[in-house]
């Protein structure tokens, strides 16, 4: 709904006829409870521009009837993705005016216009509470009231109005959240108050306390309340809806395994398993559909019989190469392969490990990219940004630093660091602020080994030299656990370390580790496991390479025994995702290695996966959970054979 007044020839007026309704002028009548908000006059002026009004009503055609909602009745999956309904047909007019009764009329409106705000207005609430508040107030805050306040409706100049779907202390309450967020104050609401609010909120278009509470909600979103809570949603805001069902296709896997997902109508779940995002095993889709059709009554489910039976016949590759599935879908997650060593020198090939069909898949990254072909460096993604450093191609080695913007997918240079780095490792840790820094410890700068270290900002694109290391470390691993930064094993040029090394950012020191590890390694890979416990692999111990791992817990200061791999290998790469530790790559004693494998944290067992396309060693690798890039890595198509209308 719009209405301007435009320094034009024409003037349009879009108007909607008086929602009578809704806006009910009601005989004055004594009320047990009275709340009067007292304000700061709000200037009209940031309502009007170059003499144009612009109202816009999302959700007028709101249900205002105070009768309880059952969510089982709630259907229509197809409200998701649809645009609120169109409330009143619109009336267009116009006229040929002089530019001197245009700004004539221009003031004349402004001036009834600011008439109108410096009026006080009764709104009776629920249960006939009376809340007294400027239409000032109310029309900054509320669509909602800013429409019907500035137009010629029935009720507009009403002294009072009923809006039956909310208590007064409620709409105090809803009120106070964009006031408190204008002060720099963030409300503390509960979640089952959120979700009282979400109707009355979306009803007045109070945008910010709309956004604040569906914040709110998302956070608390659990596989038991999902359902219902998308349901809710689509009933009065639909951003929130596709939110949640965002979300909804994360936790899948969840649902599946607690049997939530058998609640879902046929359309929602037919709508999931069209979703290329799913999050769902390939082994479990014929289980899906099975169990939910053996829940539901026949009726209920014959759309989904044929469904299934049209798109489980086609076994779309390469995700059906094991198990039928409905289609081929993007896996939530993804370990990436960057750079390395391989037989012709640095490796060219950027790899991504597909969980759903398990395998390594060759990724065309499409992107200029600079320099970031190089072996021995260190790689970190914070903030949306794959951070690259160091490292050596065969002729140079590099002190310098690249970014990639994931956001953006641009490529920059970053700051050179204070040292030229190989065999570096890094790793990233908060820091009292809350900000990701990333942490490049020891190398070789082509000359020397290092006990130098430095930290990277990436918000200010700075590397600053902090302690020294209390030995000089290349080839050695380094993590974060509690945010503090661990460095262990590696060679100085003479000896392998056996033990470790914990830096405090702030005394700016490092501290020896309460015990050595095990054994003594250099090319090992250490990666976090939980808040307090790292694990590092493999290596070389001076005379063989290493299938060994340990476990190291802060709280106690022991290293623990874990299974050993399947193959023995120094100078590879390591990762965490979805409890599980992905291991690839690296020098096997005999010559480099395209052996790749996973440990389950939760079984404690190691599983063979396919190899990797090249053998290579010195590579790096990092995880990528439910991120919009996997899209760029994966190019999984929207598949066109499958149902995506529903």
């Amino acid at each position: 709904m719009c209405l301007s007044v435009e320094a034009s020839k024409s003037v349009n007026y879009v108007m909607l006829p008086a929602p009578s309704s809704f806006f009910q002028h009601l005989p004055q009548k004594k009320s047990n409870r009275i709340i009067n908000f007292k304000s700061t006059r709000l200037h009209t002026n940031s309502f009007l521009d170059s003499f144009s009004l612009t109202f816009i009503l999302h959700f007028a055609a709101v249900n205002s009837t105070e009768k309880s909602m059952d969510l089982s009745d709630v259907s229509g999956i197809q409200l998701a993705t649809s645009p609120p309904p169109r409330t009143a047909v619109d009336y267009n007019s116009s006229f040929e005016e002089s530019p001197a009764k245009r700004v004539k009329f221009s003031h004349e409106l402004t001036k009834s216009f600011d008439e109108k705000l410096s009026q006080t207005v009764t709104l009776i609430c629920r249960n006939n509470e009376e809340v007294f508040v400027e239409r000032t107030l109310l029309s900054h805050y509320s669509t909602y009231f800013r429409v019907l306040f500035s137009n010629e409706f029935r009720d507009s100049q009403a002294s009072s109005h009923r809006i039956r779907l909310i208590t007064a202390s409620d709409f105090h309450l809803l009120i106070t959240i964009p006031r408190a967020f204008e002060q720099g104050i963030k409300p503390n609401i509960n979640v089952q108050k959120a979700v009282e609010l979400l109707e009355p909120a979306a009803y007045l278009q109070i945008n910010i306390a709309l956004e604040h509470i569906s914040d709110i909600i998302c956070a608390n979103l659990s596989h038991e309340n999902i359902i219902k809570i998308f349901r809710l949603a689509l009933l009065y805001h639909t951003p929130l809806a596709l939110r949640v069902w965002r979300a909804m296709i994360r936790q899948f896997q969840t649902m599946f395994a607690t049997n939530v997902y058998l609640t879902l109508k046929e359309n929602e779940l037919i709508g999931l398993l069209t979703d290329k995002h799913l999050n769902l095993k390939s082994e479990d889709e014929r289980t899906v559909v099975v169990n939910w059709i053996k829940h539901n009554s026949p009726l209920q489910s014959d759309r989904i019989v044929q469904f299934a039976q049209r798109n489980f016949a086609r076994r779309p590759q390469p995700d059906s190469t094991k198990y039928e599935v409905i289609r081929n879908r993007q896996p939530i997650g993804a370990v990436v392969s960057f750079g390395g060593w391989a037989s012709r020198g640095v490796a060219q090939k950027i790899e991504v490990f597909n969980t759903r069909c398990e395998r390594w898949q060759t990724c065309n990254f499409n992107y200029d990219v600079p320099n970031i072909r190089r072996a021995y460096n260190g790689i970190e993604l914070v903030d949306d940004k794959l951070v690259v450093f160091g490292g050596f191609n065969g002729i140079q080695h590099f002190q310098t630093t690249t970014v990639f913007d994931l956001e953006t997918k641009k490529w920059k240079s970053g700051a050179n660091m204070h040292d030229k780095r190989c065999y570096v490792t890094g790793t990233k840790a908060k820091d009292s602020h809350g900000r990701h820094l990333i942490y490049a410890c020891g190398g070789m700068n082509g000359v020397s080994r290092l006990k130098t270290a430095e930290v990277y900002d990436p918000q200010t694109d700075r590397w600053t030299e902090i302690a020294n290391m209390a030995h000089m470390r290349s080839d050695g691993a380094v993590v974060s656990i509690d945010n503090k930064v661990i460095a262990i094993g590696g060679f100085d040029g003479r000896n392998i370390h056996l033990g470790g090394e914990c830096y405090d950012s702030i005394v700016d020191k490092w501290y020896p580790l309460a015990s050595n590890m095990r054994t003594r390694r250099t090319g090992c890979t250490a990666v976090p496991i939980m808040d307090h416990v790292c694990m590092v692999l493999g290596g070389f111990n001076g005379v063989k390479r290493l299938d060994t791992a340990e476990l190291y817990d802060m709280r106690e200061g022991v290293w623990h025994s874990v299974s050993v791999m399947h193959t023995a290998r120094s100078n590879f790469s390591a990762c965490t995702m979805d409890y599980s530790v992905y291991v690839a790559g690296g020098f096997d004693g005999q010559s480099t290695t395209k052996d790749s494998e996973r440990l389950d944290l939760r079984a404690r067992k190691w599983q063979a996966l396919p190899d990797l396309a090249e053998a290579k060693s010195a590579l790096r690798m990092i995880s990528l959970t439910d991120h919009p890039f996997l899209d760029e890595l994966f190019h999984i198509s929207d598949d066109d054979d499958v149902v995506t209308r529903w």
